[in-house]
Protein backbone atom coordinates (compact mmCIF):
# COMPACT_ATOMS: atom_id res chain seq x y z
CA UNK A 1 0.00 0.00 0.00
CA UNK A 2 2.96 2.33 0.78
CA UNK A 3 4.74 1.47 -3.00
CA UNK A 4 1.64 2.42 -4.31
CA UNK A 5 1.02 5.54 -2.37
CA UNK A 6 -2.07 4.37 -1.31
CA UNK A 7 -1.28 4.39 2.12
CA UNK A 8 0.26 7.91 3.28
CA UNK A 9 1.41 7.99 6.91
CA UNK A 10 3.58 11.12 7.09
CA UNK A 11 0.79 12.76 9.28
CA UNK A 12 2.06 10.24 11.99
CA UNK A 13 5.55 11.67 11.98
CA UNK A 14 6.35 14.40 13.79
CA UNK A 15 9.83 14.07 14.34
CA UNK A 16 12.75 12.84 12.34
CA UNK A 17 16.34 12.19 13.30
CA UNK A 18 19.49 11.13 11.58
CA UNK A 19 20.98 8.61 13.08
CA UNK A 20 24.15 9.89 13.82
CA UNK A 21 22.18 11.77 16.28
CA UNK A 22 19.85 8.58 17.47
CA UNK A 23 20.34 10.00 21.46
CA UNK A 24 18.33 13.20 20.27
CA UNK A 25 15.23 10.28 19.33
CA UNK A 26 15.22 8.86 23.08
CA UNK A 27 15.06 12.38 24.32
CA UNK A 28 11.94 13.04 22.64
CA UNK A 29 10.15 10.43 23.89
CA UNK A 30 11.82 10.19 27.78
CA UNK A 31 10.97 13.56 27.51
CA UNK A 32 7.96 16.26 27.94
CA UNK A 33 7.51 17.15 24.49
CA UNK A 34 4.79 15.96 22.93
CA UNK A 35 5.29 13.38 19.87
CA UNK A 36 3.49 10.65 17.72
CA UNK A 37 6.01 9.02 15.55
CA UNK A 38 9.99 9.67 15.71
CA UNK A 39 11.70 8.09 12.79
CA UNK A 40 15.39 7.66 12.27
CA UNK A 41 16.73 8.41 9.17
CA UNK A 42 19.93 7.08 7.37
CA UNK A 43 22.00 8.23 4.49
CA UNK A 44 21.34 6.88 1.00
CA UNK A 45 23.87 4.38 1.06
CA UNK A 46 23.55 2.69 4.53
CA UNK A 47 26.55 0.68 4.47
CA UNK A 48 29.69 1.67 2.58
CA UNK A 49 30.57 0.59 -1.04
CA UNK A 50 34.20 -0.76 -0.41
CA UNK A 51 32.71 -2.88 2.74
CA UNK A 52 31.46 -5.83 3.48
CA UNK A 53 29.48 -7.08 6.32
CA UNK A 54 30.50 -10.55 7.58
CA UNK A 55 27.77 -13.30 8.13
CA UNK A 56 28.63 -13.75 12.20
CA UNK A 57 25.59 -16.35 12.18
CA UNK A 58 28.02 -18.80 9.22
CA UNK A 59 30.80 -19.46 8.10
CA UNK A 60 32.72 -17.18 5.99
CA UNK A 61 34.08 -19.66 3.47
CA UNK A 62 37.34 -19.29 1.16
CA UNK A 63 38.53 -21.30 -1.25
CA UNK A 64 40.80 -21.66 -3.83
CA UNK A 65 39.45 -20.73 -7.62
CA UNK A 66 38.04 -23.55 -9.25
CA UNK A 67 38.46 -26.69 -6.35
CA UNK A 68 34.78 -26.51 -5.62
CA UNK A 69 31.65 -24.11 -7.07
CA UNK A 70 31.68 -20.69 -4.91
CA UNK A 71 28.88 -18.73 -5.57
CA UNK A 72 28.20 -14.82 -5.45
CA UNK A 73 24.77 -13.10 -6.11
CA UNK A 74 23.55 -10.48 -7.43
CA UNK A 75 20.63 -8.88 -6.26
CA UNK A 76 18.50 -10.18 -2.69
CA UNK A 77 15.21 -8.54 -3.84
CA UNK A 78 11.54 -11.03 -3.38
CA UNK A 79 12.64 -13.21 -6.13
CA UNK A 80 15.80 -14.01 -5.10
CA UNK A 81 14.43 -14.93 -1.49
CA UNK A 82 11.43 -16.37 -2.32
CA UNK A 83 12.18 -18.73 -5.32
CA UNK A 84 15.99 -18.95 -6.39
CA UNK A 85 18.33 -19.02 -2.99
CA UNK A 86 15.73 -21.46 -1.59
CA UNK A 87 16.43 -23.76 -4.64
CA UNK A 88 20.48 -23.50 -4.72
CA UNK A 89 20.18 -23.90 -0.46
CA UNK A 90 18.08 -27.26 -1.25
CA UNK A 91 20.19 -28.36 -4.28
CA UNK A 92 23.52 -27.40 -2.59
CA UNK A 93 26.66 -28.67 -4.23
CA UNK A 94 27.97 -25.10 -4.04
CA UNK A 95 29.64 -22.61 -1.34
CA UNK A 96 27.64 -19.78 -1.00
CA UNK A 97 30.22 -17.08 -0.49
CA UNK A 98 28.97 -13.31 -0.75
CA UNK A 99 25.44 -11.92 -1.44
CA UNK A 100 24.47 -7.88 -2.72
CA UNK A 101 21.63 -5.78 -3.32
CA UNK A 102 22.01 -2.55 -3.60
CA UNK A 103 21.71 -1.13 0.05
CA UNK A 104 23.06 -4.28 1.57
CA UNK A 105 20.10 -4.74 4.11
CA UNK A 106 18.32 -7.11 2.19
CA UNK A 107 21.47 -8.97 1.45
CA UNK A 108 22.43 -9.04 5.24
CA UNK A 109 18.78 -10.62 5.69
CA UNK A 110 19.49 -13.22 3.03
CA UNK A 111 23.09 -14.05 3.91
CA UNK A 112 21.95 -15.27 7.57
CA UNK A 113 18.74 -17.06 5.87
CA UNK A 114 20.63 -18.91 3.47
CA UNK A 115 23.95 -18.96 5.16
CA UNK A 116 26.36 -17.08 2.92
CA UNK A 117 29.91 -15.82 4.63
CA UNK A 118 29.28 -12.34 3.72
CA UNK A 119 26.73 -9.52 2.66
CA UNK A 120 27.68 -6.43 1.03
CA UNK A 121 25.77 -3.61 -1.65
CA UNK A 122 28.68 -2.75 -4.21
CA UNK A 123 28.87 -5.63 -6.84
CA UNK A 124 32.48 -5.42 -7.46
CA UNK A 125 32.44 -6.70 -3.98
CA UNK A 126 31.67 -10.09 -5.86
CA UNK A 127 32.74 -9.83 -8.83
CA UNK A 128 36.45 -9.33 -7.54
CA UNK A 129 36.33 -12.17 -5.15
CA UNK A 130 39.08 -14.82 -6.62
CA UNK A 131 37.52 -17.13 -3.94
CA UNK A 132 34.03 -16.74 -6.18
CA UNK A 133 33.76 -18.32 -9.63
CA UNK A 134 30.25 -18.44 -10.41
CA UNK A 135 27.95 -15.54 -10.48
CA UNK A 136 23.85 -15.93 -10.30
CA UNK A 137 22.37 -12.40 -11.38
CA UNK A 138 19.19 -11.26 -9.92
CA UNK A 139 18.61 -7.89 -10.08
CA UNK A 140 16.41 -5.61 -12.39
CA UNK A 141 16.54 -6.27 -16.26
CA UNK A 142 18.42 -2.89 -17.08
CA UNK A 143 21.61 -4.60 -15.25
CA UNK A 144 21.87 -7.76 -16.55
CA UNK A 145 23.91 -7.45 -19.53
CA UNK A 146 26.44 -4.97 -17.82
CA UNK A 147 26.76 -7.16 -14.85
CA UNK A 148 27.03 -10.30 -17.48
CA UNK A 149 30.28 -9.00 -18.94
CA UNK A 150 31.64 -7.64 -15.64
CA UNK A 151 31.46 -11.23 -14.77
CA UNK A 152 33.25 -12.72 -17.90
CA UNK A 153 35.44 -10.08 -17.41
CA UNK A 154 36.25 -11.21 -14.31
CA UNK A 155 36.78 -15.00 -15.14
CA UNK A 156 33.55 -15.80 -13.98
CA UNK A 157 30.44 -18.84 -15.02
CA UNK A 158 27.01 -17.06 -15.15
CA UNK A 159 23.47 -17.71 -14.53
CA UNK A 160 21.59 -14.57 -15.18
CA UNK A 161 17.84 -14.52 -14.43
CA UNK A 162 15.67 -13.37 -17.79
CA UNK A 163 16.05 -11.21 -20.09
CA UNK A 164 19.16 -11.39 -21.65
CA UNK A 165 19.16 -8.20 -22.70
CA UNK A 166 16.25 -5.18 -22.81
CA UNK A 167 17.29 -4.05 -25.94
CA UNK A 168 20.02 -4.35 -29.30
CA UNK A 169 22.63 -2.85 -28.18
CA UNK A 170 22.87 -4.84 -25.17
CA UNK A 171 22.20 -8.55 -27.44
CA UNK A 172 25.15 -7.15 -29.52
CA UNK A 173 27.61 -6.42 -26.77
CA UNK A 174 26.58 -10.26 -24.96
CA UNK A 175 27.14 -11.71 -29.00
CA UNK A 176 30.70 -10.31 -28.94
CA UNK A 177 31.44 -11.36 -25.58
CA UNK A 178 30.53 -14.80 -26.54
CA UNK A 179 32.55 -15.32 -29.35
CA UNK A 180 35.40 -14.74 -27.62
CA UNK A 181 37.82 -18.11 -27.23
CA UNK A 182 37.62 -19.71 -23.36
CA UNK A 183 34.74 -17.33 -22.52
CA UNK A 184 33.44 -18.48 -18.79
CA UNK A 185 29.73 -20.42 -19.14
CA UNK A 186 26.53 -18.47 -19.57
CA UNK A 187 22.93 -19.99 -19.23
CA UNK A 188 19.68 -18.00 -18.68
CA UNK A 189 16.67 -18.69 -16.39
CA UNK A 190 14.66 -19.92 -18.86
CA UNK A 191 13.39 -22.91 -16.26
CA UNK A 192 10.17 -24.05 -17.97
CA UNK A 193 12.05 -25.78 -20.39
CA UNK A 194 13.70 -27.77 -17.87
CA UNK A 195 10.67 -29.02 -15.90
CA UNK A 196 9.53 -32.45 -15.69
CA UNK A 197 6.35 -32.17 -17.41
CA UNK A 198 8.32 -30.23 -20.26
CA UNK A 199 10.69 -32.91 -20.61
CA UNK A 200 7.81 -35.72 -20.70
CA UNK A 201 6.11 -33.37 -23.61
CA UNK A 202 8.88 -32.75 -25.47
CA UNK A 203 9.83 -36.22 -25.74
CA UNK A 204 6.05 -37.11 -26.71
CA UNK A 205 6.48 -35.09 -29.68
CA UNK A 206 9.56 -35.64 -30.30
CA UNK A 207 9.34 -38.18 -32.64
CA UNK A 208 7.23 -36.26 -35.30
CA UNK A 209 7.45 -36.22 -38.86
CA UNK A 210 6.02 -32.94 -39.25
CA UNK A 211 5.61 -29.29 -38.27
CA UNK A 212 3.50 -28.84 -35.07
CA UNK A 213 1.48 -26.21 -33.64
CA UNK A 214 1.48 -24.39 -30.20
CA UNK A 215 -0.43 -22.33 -28.55
CA UNK A 216 0.72 -20.82 -25.55
CA UNK A 217 -1.71 -19.17 -22.92
CA UNK A 218 -0.75 -16.76 -19.91
CA UNK A 219 -3.16 -15.21 -17.94
CA UNK A 220 -0.80 -11.98 -16.39
CA UNK A 221 -1.76 -10.36 -13.74
CA UNK A 222 -2.07 -6.32 -14.18
CA UNK A 223 0.79 -4.34 -13.00
CA UNK A 224 0.24 -0.55 -11.88
CA UNK A 225 1.55 2.21 -14.03
CA UNK A 226 4.58 3.12 -12.52
CA UNK A 227 5.69 -0.83 -12.13
CA UNK A 228 9.17 -1.08 -12.55
CA UNK A 229 9.12 -4.05 -15.10
CA UNK A 230 6.93 -1.57 -17.47
CA UNK A 231 9.27 0.80 -17.52
CA UNK A 232 11.34 0.19 -20.84
CA UNK A 233 14.89 1.59 -19.51
CA UNK A 234 14.92 -0.59 -16.51
CA UNK A 235 12.69 -3.80 -16.96
CA UNK A 236 12.19 -3.74 -21.13
CA UNK A 237 8.37 -4.00 -20.92
CA UNK A 238 6.25 -7.32 -20.39
CA UNK A 239 6.65 -8.86 -23.95
CA UNK A 240 10.55 -9.01 -23.13
CA UNK A 241 10.53 -9.32 -19.49
CA UNK A 242 8.33 -11.62 -19.06
CA UNK A 243 7.17 -13.01 -22.57
CA UNK A 244 10.16 -14.28 -23.61
CA UNK A 245 9.85 -17.76 -21.17
CA UNK A 246 6.86 -18.73 -23.31
CA UNK A 247 8.77 -17.59 -26.70
CA UNK A 248 11.34 -19.59 -25.33
CA UNK A 249 9.42 -22.63 -24.36
CA UNK A 250 8.19 -22.59 -27.96
CA UNK A 251 11.91 -22.29 -29.12
CA UNK A 252 12.38 -25.43 -27.05
CA UNK A 253 9.29 -27.55 -28.42
CA UNK A 254 10.26 -27.02 -31.72
CA UNK A 255 14.26 -27.21 -31.70
CA UNK A 256 14.81 -24.17 -33.32
CA UNK A 257 14.12 -20.60 -33.12
CA UNK A 258 11.23 -18.45 -35.11
CA UNK A 259 11.81 -16.93 -37.52
CA UNK A 260 9.06 -14.28 -38.27
CA UNK A 261 6.82 -12.55 -35.93
CA UNK A 262 3.14 -11.02 -36.28
CA UNK A 263 1.58 -9.39 -32.99
CA UNK A 264 -1.70 -7.62 -32.49
CA UNK A 265 -2.63 -6.20 -28.90
CA UNK A 266 -5.62 -4.82 -27.59
CA UNK A 267 -5.50 -0.84 -26.68
CA UNK A 268 -4.32 -0.06 -23.70
CA UNK A 269 -6.96 2.50 -22.47
CA UNK A 270 -4.76 4.04 -19.87
CA UNK A 271 -4.78 1.27 -18.14
CA UNK A 272 -2.73 -1.86 -19.66
CA UNK A 273 0.74 -1.60 -20.91
CA UNK A 274 1.31 -3.75 -24.09
CA UNK A 275 0.60 -6.47 -22.12
CA UNK A 276 -2.60 -7.94 -24.01
CA UNK A 277 -0.66 -9.22 -27.40
CA UNK A 278 -1.47 -12.38 -29.43
CA UNK A 279 2.43 -13.42 -30.68
CA UNK A 280 2.09 -15.07 -33.80
CA UNK A 281 5.47 -17.10 -34.34
CA UNK A 282 6.91 -18.93 -37.84
CA UNK A 283 9.11 -21.46 -37.48
CA UNK A 284 11.97 -22.42 -40.22
CA UNK A 285 10.48 -25.97 -40.24
CA UNK A 286 7.29 -24.68 -41.05
CA UNK A 287 5.62 -24.80 -37.49
CA UNK A 288 3.64 -22.25 -35.97
CA UNK A 289 3.09 -21.08 -32.26
CA UNK A 290 1.05 -18.61 -30.63
CA UNK A 291 1.91 -17.11 -27.09
CA UNK A 292 -1.37 -15.12 -25.97
CA UNK A 293 -0.32 -12.77 -22.88
CA UNK A 294 -2.98 -11.26 -21.49
CA UNK A 295 -2.93 -8.91 -18.48
CA UNK A 296 -7.30 -8.56 -18.27
CA UNK A 297 -8.05 -11.38 -16.63
CA UNK A 298 -8.85 -13.03 -13.21
CA UNK A 299 -5.91 -13.83 -11.39
CA UNK A 300 -7.79 -16.46 -9.81
CA UNK A 301 -7.48 -18.48 -12.98
CA UNK A 302 -4.61 -20.80 -13.59
CA UNK A 303 -2.01 -18.93 -15.14
CA UNK A 304 -0.64 -20.70 -17.76
CA UNK A 305 -2.37 -23.20 -20.39
CA UNK A 306 -0.52 -25.02 -23.36
CA UNK A 307 -1.93 -26.99 -26.18
CA UNK A 308 0.41 -28.83 -29.00
CA UNK A 309 -0.68 -30.70 -32.10
CA UNK A 310 1.61 -32.64 -34.40
CA UNK A 311 1.39 -36.05 -36.09
CA UNK A 312 -2.09 -37.21 -34.80
CA UNK A 313 -0.89 -36.29 -31.11
CA UNK A 314 -2.13 -33.64 -28.93
CA UNK A 315 -0.50 -32.76 -25.81
CA UNK A 316 -1.82 -30.57 -23.52
CA UNK A 317 -0.38 -28.89 -20.20
CA UNK A 318 -2.19 -27.57 -17.10
CA UNK A 319 -0.39 -24.68 -15.44
CA UNK A 320 2.39 -27.31 -14.93
CA UNK A 321 0.69 -29.09 -12.47
CA UNK A 322 -0.85 -32.06 -14.89
CA UNK A 323 0.15 -32.97 -18.75
CA UNK A 324 -2.27 -35.02 -20.82
CA UNK A 325 -1.40 -36.65 -24.03
CA UNK A 326 -3.61 -37.94 -26.67
CA UNK A 327 -2.90 -40.70 -29.41
CA UNK A 328 -4.54 -42.97 -31.06
CA UNK A 329 -7.96 -42.77 -29.06
CA UNK A 330 -5.54 -43.05 -25.69
CA UNK A 331 -4.98 -40.67 -22.96
CA UNK A 332 -2.49 -40.60 -20.49
CA UNK A 333 -2.03 -38.05 -17.83
CA UNK A 334 0.90 -37.24 -15.73
CA UNK A 335 0.98 -35.34 -13.01
CA UNK A 336 3.41 -33.81 -10.86
CA UNK A 337 3.91 -35.17 -7.36
CA UNK A 338 4.31 -31.65 -5.35
CA UNK A 339 1.30 -29.65 -7.37
CA UNK A 340 3.06 -27.59 -9.22
CA UNK A 341 7.32 -27.57 -10.81
CA UNK A 342 8.03 -25.05 -13.67
CA UNK A 343 11.71 -26.31 -13.40
CA UNK A 344 13.40 -23.74 -11.39
CA UNK A 345 15.64 -26.59 -9.49
CA UNK A 346 16.09 -28.46 -12.80
CA UNK A 347 17.33 -25.06 -14.62
CA UNK A 348 20.17 -24.67 -11.58
CA UNK A 349 21.16 -28.39 -11.28
CA UNK A 350 21.55 -28.37 -15.30
CA UNK A 351 24.03 -25.58 -14.85
CA UNK A 352 25.72 -27.18 -11.87
CA UNK A 353 26.22 -30.03 -14.27
CA UNK A 354 27.05 -27.98 -17.40
CA UNK A 355 29.73 -26.56 -15.18
CA UNK A 356 31.20 -29.93 -13.36
CA UNK A 357 30.76 -31.86 -16.85
CA UNK A 358 31.89 -30.67 -20.83
CA UNK A 359 30.70 -27.12 -19.91
CA UNK A 360 28.70 -26.87 -22.88
CA UNK A 361 25.58 -24.70 -22.57
CA UNK A 362 23.07 -25.68 -21.19
CA UNK A 363 20.62 -23.53 -23.12
CA UNK A 364 22.13 -23.39 -26.93
CA UNK A 365 23.56 -20.15 -27.39
CA UNK A 366 22.06 -19.70 -30.24
CA UNK A 367 18.59 -20.40 -28.67
CA UNK A 368 19.09 -17.80 -25.61
CA UNK A 369 19.88 -14.84 -28.86
CA UNK A 370 17.38 -16.19 -31.13
CA UNK A 371 14.74 -16.31 -28.56
CA UNK A 372 15.62 -12.39 -27.16
CA UNK A 373 15.55 -11.01 -30.87
CA UNK A 374 12.09 -12.73 -31.32
CA UNK A 375 11.19 -10.97 -28.12
CA UNK A 376 12.25 -7.60 -29.77
CA UNK A 377 10.57 -7.94 -33.25
CA UNK A 378 7.33 -9.25 -31.61
CA UNK A 379 7.39 -5.70 -30.06
CA UNK A 380 8.42 -3.65 -33.15
CA UNK A 381 5.20 -5.99 -34.73
CA UNK A 382 3.20 -4.47 -32.02
CA UNK A 383 3.76 -1.11 -32.71
CA UNK A 384 4.31 -1.35 -36.55
CA UNK A 385 0.95 -3.54 -36.96
CA UNK A 386 3.23 -5.48 -39.59
CA UNK A 387 5.05 -9.12 -39.52
CA UNK A 388 8.55 -8.85 -38.49
CA UNK A 389 11.30 -10.90 -39.54
CA UNK A 390 13.81 -12.34 -36.86
CA UNK A 391 17.24 -11.72 -37.19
Amino acid sequence: LLAQNKLDISPLITHRVPIEEGEKAYEVITGEEPYLGVLLTYAAQAIPKENRIHNLQAPTVRVKPGEILALGVLGAGNYAQATFLPVVKKTGGIAPIGIVSASGVSARHASRRFGFGFAASDPQTVLEDPAINMIAILTRHNLHTPQILAAFEAGKHVYCEKPLAINREQLEEIQAALQKEEQPLLSLGFNRRFAPLAVKLKTFIDQRQEPLYAHYRVNANTLPPDHWLIDPEIGGGRIIGEGCHFIDFLAFLVGANPSEVTTHGLPDEGKYSEDNVVMNFSFPDGSLGVVSYLANGDKSYPKEYLEVFSGGRIAVLHDWRWLEMIQNGRRRVRRHALGQDKGHRASWQAFLDALQGEETPPIPYEQLIGVTLACFAAVESLRSGETIQIG
